[in-house]
């Protein structure tokens, strides 16, 4: 099945339907024509529909029916299963074109003997006899419809009877080669046609693009579209498995002998000891299996499949199969109306596969559909007065906790008894159809109820979900307040109340399967959910899936586990799998079925549950030895000695935080120890230690608050979700870690001097054991137990078990310091380290750049293994003093040392300098010594401050412009052109500075070794790629600023620390217009050249006098509409606003860089309420 095309196919079709349809709503209710005065009835019944639903709800309705009809009808048509025995879509077998095969036939007279259409008409539209400007089509329609009314008898949940206004808005083309139905017959290929998944993937694939349109949204999910937020189809192989270990499981139990089992590739034998007490069943159509959640019906129609297997084994007749199986053993419970039409059509299809004259006696699939059903206050009042209800409150809670039937769905669990229930609607059932319609109204809604309520009420054998994700924060009001009440234990997220509500579904040691995201087992939210069920089911098998479970979700942010309950106490262990380090889930499938085909052991673990006690918050440590246990039981946890704390929440960072690099270097306040001590006057911006991501030891410090007094600036803001927390320890030394770290935590050491983040939490402590103990293999081997997930947080840390025998380790702490030397050394060789000092390649010359490269590799590798080896020592001790020899092996990969990330790649285990990186932080740190910002003649920052000037810079290295090394720019505008037009451009900059550093004895070869490492040559790297580098190096928010012109014919590069208001002025009056300038001298001296040139030097005259043209052209658009305005406005900034603010002052002036200057990122910033946005253009 080429999933890749269905999804292509089904996207490509919801677009065409909702534009057919929506221009069909569109002609109806202009139509005046008669055979439309004719249905006036239907018209009304569309107008009233089109209030009540809107114009895109109800667009987007009626061609969801019409897909869900036609994909039903190609699907029979691909595989032989129409009830007419011919072709409805889908040309004749063999026969090319795209003409309907009962089209065809009824140009040949041939007619459906069971289908109920109007012959005469037909033939006097063939005939002429009634016009028609497309006959075939019009014949087509009339037969489609009919034929859709035939369906309606075997598919009652799909095809209405079809005289609403769907009919009325039903496409008009559906004969020709582009019409919907042609899509459909090349879109729903017969191979792909071959299995009945395709229906489940196809609504996927319906719903995908408004799923996207929901996550981007964020925020709350409206009831209706939970559909599209939460619908993901689930792998065949996972299904098989929990359909299996339950149902499967289930009959084994009752019957040791069967041959079952021959059938369940994914059958995992129970621990032993731990199946001796199951639920007892007489006969196979006693087994209950229900999906609380069955979208399309995909476990269903296994269950079907598996379950065929036991009434043949018992002897059933291939004819009384599936209507028994429908009839008995299958029940659905679904939200969204499409879905549930799906699933009842694709088990049909299934009996239909199994027996071929199923439709003769065609069983209703029990697919239930909820809605919403709202009574009044009388009409309750009525009902309990009118029926014998026991418990009269509770029936009444239930019919209004139905009026959010399409929001709550099978969280819902009725309070009235499921006898009660039972007796109301055979009540209902015997005094038969009111005679008064006020009351038929009330029956119709009452019986609609209780159809929803019973099944909710039943006790089932098996059930068997991939349940809805979504956590507590997307959850509507309404949804997220009934959880809170009703699943305190399991609020964070909708797949944890599904599986409590899954369990209290079940009969007494009933089976439970289900795959949802791996968190339950692991994080603090789902705490109390873990204790009660390791305390009232039993676990009886899991596969620890991991991430990229489902194919079409990459990355690992939904990390999956997959399992089976018994619905009873457990003394004994159970089975797990752990199949976490496997990236794809054809991988996983195998891996599988090498453990439960006993070719792997390794994966396989047997653990009793209630050892999961003795780990702090009872995480589903299934994998852990003794000595693990031990740890956790003995030692004190990270909490019981040391202070750990979480940090600042700003409630708005676009307001509060910079990257340090983007505002004055004298409006940071640095080393202070004290907050009582800061000089607030003084300074508005703090060192913030924010920063995220897998870095050991020091380093990744980038980011600055702005903080006053007291907070104020904070307090003084209306509705601002911030938190100030702990003040009095700002500043202080610590260890820091990045609480979304996507893999193994890293941790840093924090000297005075910074403010912690909320998601930077901090353990107050200079005990540099700790931190070497945090970082080692060890450590994350108990993290790992305690929450594998992506987030690693402060609850989680303060629970590790720290032996004494660490934290006074002589030698542990030496060679801690010496990763901490080499780690804060090799930061500080960064361009964004607010310490760097000057480029690596300048620290040791040599005597051309290309032997100072070597240098740096030498003396950077050795760095690098000696810190391999460091944490490898430091490993094998955490290791001795855990007693964990047989878990864990001291080797680090070399992906895991975190120094020379940019600079390094691991081929083949090896370590590999990108020599391309190291040019491209030279060029870097050339342009910079360009613009002043540093200096040959000093290390560090020199021009770092607002609107500082060359006098600035001279007063701070020292020195007279004679006596320099290298001179910046006198005037803060480059020139990045394509040609050489001007004497200090770009490129001639960098040439000069490249003389500086080497000298001229090396300069030819230099140069040629720039280009050989970057593949071009330095021009055209300056002129397209390295803006592109800048934006990257300093994340979207660049201190060098490129304006250009619309088609880029024309950029100069300024520095933002020395942009003054007459710098737009500057650029065009003595960049851009001499440049023009040039070019029109140039046209002209081109045109001489047409005049008076040979032949060959006329032709490219005239091609370069055509781009010089273009390049005019566009500068001229520049100068006019764009540069000149602005500049007369005499922009001003303020370094402390951020490039964000500052650099949308420009408009189209200035080079366009997604996420920062795009439409979406503007609007956000004009959305700003702390800014004059008058100013951003």
């Amino acid at each position: 099945m080429d999933t890749v095309q269905l999804k292509r196919f089904a996207q490509e079709a919801r677009k065409k339907l909702s534009t057919l349809v929506d221009g069909k709503l569109e002609a109806v209710l202009k139509d005046d024509s008669g055979s439309l005065r004719a249905k006036q009835d239907t018209i009304r019944q569309l107008q009233t529909e089109l209030e009540k639903l809107g114009r895109e709800a109800l667009v987007d309705k009626v061609a969801y029916t019409w897909f869900n009809r036609l994909v039903a009808i190609r699907f029979m048509d691909a595989n032989g299963f129409q009830p007419l025995g011919v072709n409805i879509l889908s040309p004749a077998e063999g026969i090319g074109g795209n003409i309907p095969q009962i089209l065809n036939d009824i140009h040949a007279g041939q007619f459906p003997d069971d289908l109920k259409i109007d012959h005469q008409y037909i033939n006097d539209v063939l005939n002429g006899v009634i016009s028609s400007n497309n006959p075939d089509n019009t014949i087509y329609r009339h037969v489609l419809i009919a034929v859709c009314n035939d369906l309606h008898r075997i598919f009652p949940f799909l095809f209405e009877r079809i005289d609403d206004y769907s009919e009325l808005l039903l496409p008009d083309d559906l004969t020709s080669p582009f019409s919907i139905l042609a899509d459909m017959v090349a879109g729903m290929s017969v191979s792909d046609c071959a299995e009945v998944e395709i229906i489940g993937w196809l609504y996927q694939f319906y719903i995908s693009e408004k799923k996207d349109e929901v996550f981007a949204a964020g925020g709350k999910v409206r009831k209706e579209d939970i559909p599209a937020r939460t619908q993901l189809f689930t792998p065949r192989w996972i299904v098989e498995y929990m359909v299996q270990n339950t149902v499967g499981k289930l009959w084994l139990q009752n019957n040791p002998q069967s041959k079952l089992k021959e059938h369940m590739p994914y059958y995992i034998e129970s621990a032993e000891g731990s199946s001796a007490d199951y639920l007892q069943v007489d006969s196979v159509e006693d087994i209950k299996l229900l999906d609380q959640a069955c979208g399309s019906g995909h476990i269903l129609v296994y269950g079907f499949e598996l379950l065929a297997k036991i009434y043949e084994e018992e002897g059933y007749g291939a004819s009384e199969i599936p209507t028994k199986i429908i009839e008995n053993n299958l029940y659905g419970l679904e939200i969204d109306d499409r879905a549930a039409q799906l699933a009842a059509f694709a088990i049909t299809m299934k009996a239909r596969q199994y027996y071929r004259r199923f439709f003769r006696k065609a069983a209703v699939p029990q697919i239930i559909c909820y809605q919403d059903i709202k009574f009044s206050e009388e009409d309750v009042i009525g009902i309990l007065s009118d029926y014998s209800i026991e418990n009269k409150e509770a029936f009444k809670y239930d019919l209004q906790t139905l009026e959010q039937a399409t929001n709550l769905g099978s969280l819902i669990q009725p309070h009235t008894s499921l006898p009660t229930l039972k007796a109301i609607e055979k009540q209902l059932a015997d005094e038969g159809e009111s005679s008064d319609a006020f009351k038929q109204q009330i029956q119709i809604k009452l019986k609609n109820s209780l159809q929803q309520l019973v099944p909710l009420a039943e006790k089932y054998h098996c059930v068997v979900d991939n349940p809805p994700y979504m956590g507590g924060g997307n959850m509507n009001l309404v949804l997220g307040d009934f959880v809170k009440t009703n699943y305190p234990k399991s609020k964070a997220d909708l797949m944890a109340c599904f599986m409590e509500a899954g369990i209290a579904a079940l009969q007494s040691k009933g089976l439970l399967g289900m795959i949802n995201q791996h968190t339950w087992m692991f994080l603090s939210s789902y705490e109390e959910l873990r204790k009660d069920l390791i305390d009232t089911v039993h676990f009886d098998t899991l596969l620890h899936l991991g991430p990229r479970t489902f194919p079409e979700i990459g990355g690992e942010v939904v990390q999956n586990a997959a399992f089976t309950f018994l619905n009873c106490q457990s003394y004994c262990k159970g089975t797990y799998l752990r199949l976490v380090d496997f990236d794809n889930s054809h991988l996983k499938k195998e891996k599988t079925l090498e453990v439960i085909q006993k070719l792997n052991s390794i994966l396989l673990f047997n653990a009793n549950q209630n050892d999961f006690k003795k780990i702090p918050g009872n995480p589903i440590g299934y994998w852990v030895g003794i000595e693990t246990y031990l740890s956790f039981e003995n030692l004190n946890a990270l909490s019981k000695d040391f202070n750990v704390k979480s940090g600042v929440m700003t409630g708005n960072d676009d307001r509060f935080l910079r990257y340090w690099s983007e505002i004055s270097f004298t409006s940071i306040g640095f080393g202070y120890s004290d907050i009582k001590c800061v000089n607030y006057q003084k300074y508005r911006f703090f060192p913030l230690n924010k920063e995220e991501g897998f870095r050991k030891w020091t380093g990744r410090f980038k980011q600055v608050l702005h903080l006053e007094k007291e907070g104020n600036n904070f307090s003084d803001v209306t509705n601002l979700n911030y938190r100030l927390r702990d003040s009095g320890l700002y500043f202080k030394k610590g260890i820091s870690w990045g609480d979304v770290a996507g893999g193994n935590s890293s941790y840093r050491f924090q000297n005075e001097g910074l403010i912690f983040a909320a998601r930077a939490p901090m353990i107050f402590t200079e005990n540099i054991n700790l931190l070497a103990f945090l970082n080692s293999k060890v450590s994350n081997y108990f993290q790992n137990v305690l929450n594998p997930t992506l987030s690693f947080n402060l609850s989680d840390l303060d629970r590790l078990p720290i032996s004494p025998l660490i934290l006074q380790n002589f030698k542990i702490e030496e060679l801690t310091k010496e990763c901490l030397q080499i780690s804060n050394i090799e930061w500080n060789s960064n361009e964004c380290s607010w310490s760097f000092m000057k480029n690596e390649l300048l620290r040791d010359k040599g005597q051309n750049l290309k032997n100072a490269c070597n240098l740096y590799k030498r003396y950077w590798k050795d760095n690098f293994l000696q810190l391999h080896s460091i944490e490898e020592k430091l490993n094998k001790q955490f290791i001795e003093i855990y007693g964990l020899e047989d878990e864990l092996i001291p080797n680090v990969p070399f992906e895991e040392v975190t120094i020379l990330k940019e600079e390094t790649k691991i081929i083949d285990n090896q370590l590999v300098f990108q020599e391309k990186e190291l040019i491209a932080q030279l060029l870097s740190y050339a342009i910079g010594c360009v613009f002043g910002r540093y200096s040959l003649d000093k290390e560090g920052l020199i021009l770092a401050n607002q609107g500082e000037t060359i006098p600035d810079y001279l007063s701070k290295v020292e020195k007279t412009i004679d006596q320099l090394q290298f001179v910046p720019d006198a005037d803060n505008v480059i020139p990045v052109l394509e040609e050489e037009w001007f004497d200090d451009d770009i490129v001639n900059r960098v040439k000069v500075f490249i003389r500086a550093v080497w000298g001229e004895q090396s300069y030819t070869e230099n140069m040629q070794y720039i280009e050989e490492v970057l593949g071009k040559d330095l021009r055209k790297y300056l002129t397209k790629d390295f803006y592109k580098d800048h934006i990257k190096r300093y994340k979207k928010r660049p201190i060098y600023w490129q304006f250009s012109s619309p088609k880029g014919h024309f950029n100069v590069l300024i520095y933002m620390h020395r942009y003054t208001q007459d710098t737009l002025n500057h650029i065009l009056n003595s960049y851009l217009r001499p440049f023009m300038e040039k070019v029109r001298n140039d046209i002209a001296r081109q045109q001489d050249i047409i005049v008076t040139g040979s032949a060959s030097e006329q032709g490219k005259a005239h091609k370069r006098q055509g781009k010089l043209r273009d390049i005019l052209r566009d500068c001229e658009a520049y100068e006019h509409d764009i540069l000149y305005p602005l500049a007369g406005e005499r922009t001003s900034i303020d370094l402390d606003d951020g490039v964000l603010v500052n650099y949308n002052k420009f408009g189209h002036a200035i080079a366009p860089v997604a996420g920062l200057n795009d439409v979406k990122t503007k609007n956000k910033v004009k959305g700003f309420d702390w800014i004059d946005t008058s100013t951003i253009r």
